[in-house]
């Protein structure tokens, strides 16, 4: 299986709660279609988003064009205020052994757009073949995702594949 984590394309500031996209994340999202049809990427076989609004607008030239619905996935959402950092890591594992438990995912390319601190936390999380915790990967800009394959689902051991920021 692929995995493809993307942050969220760049944010607008209304409604506050939660915000549009930007004109410029509208860009990059129209952008990381542009990457799939020139197979800069690989293409979607699945999409999660967060419940946040400028996760599903990341991902909809995706979906509209590919014909996949995305599947909202609360445990993608960023770290909510009554939530610690053990509960909050927790969500992160669950969501990311979930993956590894799916054998039926095994052909399947899975695109996955949440949020800033929702990726901070899993690059220490993922068990992967390059160290996701150097300075390469310490900093996440809007639209900046990161491509993985499940090497052994048993170890949930992830081969690093390509590193990339969509710019507008």
């Amino acid at each position: 299986m692929k995995f493809v984590l993307f942050r969220h394309a760049h944010k607008g500031f209304t409604p506050f709660e939660d915000p549009e996209l930007s004109p410029r994340g509208f860009q990059q999202a129209t952008k990381i279609l542009e990457l799939v049809r020139t197979n800069l990427l690989p293409a979607p076989t699945e999409l999660f988003v967060s419940p946040r609004r400028r996760t599903s607008q990341t991902f909809y030239p995706l979906s509209r064009e590919l014909q996949i619905s995305f599947s909202v996935s609360d445990l993608l959402d960023q770290r909510k205020e009554n939530e610690n950092l053990q509960q909050f890591r927790l969500r992160i594992a669950q969501f990311i052994e979930g993956f590894s438990d799916r054998t039926t995912l095994a052909n399947k390319t899975v695109f996955v757009c949440t949020h800033y601190d929702w990726v901070e936390e899993a690059m220490s999380l993922i068990n992967c073949d390059r160290n996701l915790n150097n300075f390469e990967f310490s900093h996440w800009a809007p639209a900046q995702y990161l491509g993985l394959e499940l090497v052994a689902a048993d170890t949930q051991l992830w081969s690093y594949k390509i590193n990339g920021q969509v710019e507008s």
